[in-house]
């Protein structure tokens, strides 16, 4: 299972996100291998400061990303790839070797805009995309707005949703994530429930 997390626009929470994710397949005791394709390395930089788990990172670019994507998938059962923010043959070669392409997209215009070349990107892949409505405020409507337009726009939008909650960021700067602060907290059962549909999407 091989998985890119990709936004061209900034603050969208990719890598913390796949960082969450990584240590929710970890602690239901799959093998994980994560690939930092960012030139902003903050994928690879948590991996090293972090002791959740001791996961396999490596960092990519140019020609060899697909082989070296390729190679890590082979190794582990769940593949999570960090990919840059702009449109590069970089990204093609992630979202190319992927199974499903996660596009985090907080509910406001402006990132829903965002979210168009990159699920454009995919299709033209032949690779799945859903868009995961991230950083969602506890109350309002925001969310169920975005959702509408991006449903209107064509795109499939995930019913899970991670909400704008500290503990996300806390959780990361611990060493961790949410999880590992609070294994029963709404963070991690939010993360938890993603996890699940993921692997019923890609069972299907």
């Amino acid at each position: 299972m091989i998985i890119a997390f990709a936004q061209q626009k900034g603050g969208a929470g990719k890598t913390t996100v796949l960082a969450h994710l990584a240590h929710a397949w970890a602690r239901a005791g799959r093998s994980v291998g994560l690939a930092d394709l960012d030139p902003q390395r903050s994928l690879a930089q948590w991996v090293a400061h972090q002791d959740a788990h001791p996961f396999t990172c490596i960092e990519s670019a140019g020609w060899r990303a697909g082989s070296d994507i390729g190679d890590l998938a082979r190794k582990h059962d769940v593949t999570l790839i960090d990919c840059p923010g702009n449109a590069s043959n970089l990204l093609e070669a992630a979202l190319r070797a992927s199974h499903l392409v996660l596009v985090p997209c907080q509910p406001s215009v402006l990132d829903a805009w965002a979210t168009a070349p990159v699920l454009q990107m995919a299709g033209r892949e032949k690779t799945p995309a859903r868009v995961l409505l991230n950083r969602v405020p506890p109350r309002g409507g925001a969310a169920d707005a975005i959702r509408q337009k991006l449903e209107q726009d064509g795109a499939t939008v995930l019913d899970s949703t991670l909400g704008n909650r500290v503990a996300f960021a806390n959780g990361l700067a611990a060493g961790t994530t949410a999880l590992g602060l609070a294994a029963r907290s709404a963070a991690s059962r939010e993360v938890e429930a993603l996890r699940a549909e993921i692997e019923t999407l890609l069972a299907a």
